[in-house]
């Protein structure tokens, strides 16, 4: 989740997709528990079969294909070949990586153009990673795709923004980097978080974080078919919400998104945030069923704490087939978003 606001994605522009959950590492942070032991992966004909649908969605409608794990780089092979199929399909690729493999500048240099498929990488680093990853690695990885000329930014995670740790990691990549081109999110307190960060430190407030959520208009696909409406905490979930849009093994990319595109609480959560649902929730009666306190400034942990909830999922589920909540926010959106696709019924 953002912390500073920055950054928007229209929708459905731009899809993640999860190629593997192995990892050379096992951050402490990590929300999918990635580890080098894990035997979940994209198997290549679904990769290929489910990227062809992403290319032929309403005749490229979606033009960027975001890969992500785990760690991607972990089988170059199958990372070129993926990357290959997909920009052969039309999509532009972009990858998400720790920067284990860029030992050297040199290495780091040649390994990006062995994929030269790939558009912009975004580099993860921060107190978590750096138990493993040299920052030295982070520092070739910079200086191999600038010589690439391949654009990049560097992710951030922290429990709060006043850490010393955190501090001294954005001194070091501000001596390497311009400032626009480091994003600082919240550490997800799910997945291996959960059990690993055993005395937190976030800034918490009894008010639910005002901004509206700029990651739900990325959905995120994973080895297994399953497609969520963003890669934050949500994925840890077991149980279902309006937030799990389908299953590429039971219905195909058109029918999932088509119903995604009319997902009135989808949409709120990227209209006015979590806040709107919340405030709804509190007029229907519910209040006994919120959190008492969030994450300040926190989007995807109140999302997370809505979503985790059986009853105000129930409640969630009955809104959504609500018509004036659902014809509110399709002209809100048209309105705020300039996208006019669910208004059009109205």
């Amino acid at each position: 989740m953002s912390l500073d606001g920055s950054g928007w994605t229209s929708f459905l522009k731009n899809i993640g997709c999860i190629l593997t959950y192995k990892c050379q590492v096992m951050c402490p942070h990590c929300i999918i528990e990635a580890s080098p032991d894990r035997k979940e992966e994209l198997l290549i004909n679904d990769a290929f079969d489910w990227i062809q649908q992403l290319a032929n969605y309403r005749n490229g409608y979606i033009t960027a294909l975001s890969l992500t794990g785990g760690e991607p780089f972990y089988d170059i092979g199958k990372l070129k070949r993926i990357a290959n199929f997909a920009e052969d399909c039309g999509l532009v690729i972009t990858a998400v990586t720790n920067a284990f493999w860029a030992t050297t500048r040199e290495k780091a240099s040649k390994i990006l153009r062995e994929v030269p498929e790939i558009k912009m990488i975004a580099i993860s680093t921060d107190v978590y990673h750096q138990k493993f990853i040299p920052f030295e690695r982070v520092k070739n990885a910079v200086l191999a795709a600038t010589e690439c000329n391949i654009p990049y930014n560097i992710t951030v995670c922290t429990e709060n923004k006043d850490d010393r740790e955190y501090k001294e990691i954005l001194n070091k990549l501000q001596k390497i980097t311009e400032k626009d081109n480091i994003n600082t999110v919240c550490t997800f307190l799910v997945g291996r978080a959960s059990k690993k960060l055993y005395t937190p430190t976030y800034e918490m407030s009894e008010d639910p974080p005002v901004s509206a959520c700029i990651a739900a208009g990325s959905p995120i696909i994973f080895p297994d078919g399953k497609v969520i409406a963003c890669i934050g905490p949500l994925i840890d979930l077991q149980s279902s919400h309006p937030l799990l849009l389908g299953n590429l093994r039971k219905n195909s990319i058109n029918e999932i998104f088509e119903e995604a595109e009319s997902n009135p609480i989808l949409h709120a959560i990227r209209i006015w945030g979590p806040k709107k649902l919340i405030s709804i929730i509190k007029e229907a009666g519910l209040r006994e069923y919120l959190p008492e306190r969030y994450i300040k400034n926190g989007i995807c942990d109140a999302c997370y704490k809505l979503m985790s909830n059986n009853k105000i999922v129930e409640f969630l589920t009955n809104l959504a087939n609500d018509f004036e909540f659902n014809r509110k926010v399709a002209f809100a959106r048209a309105y705020y978003l300039n996208e006019t696709k669910m208004a059009e019924v109205y």
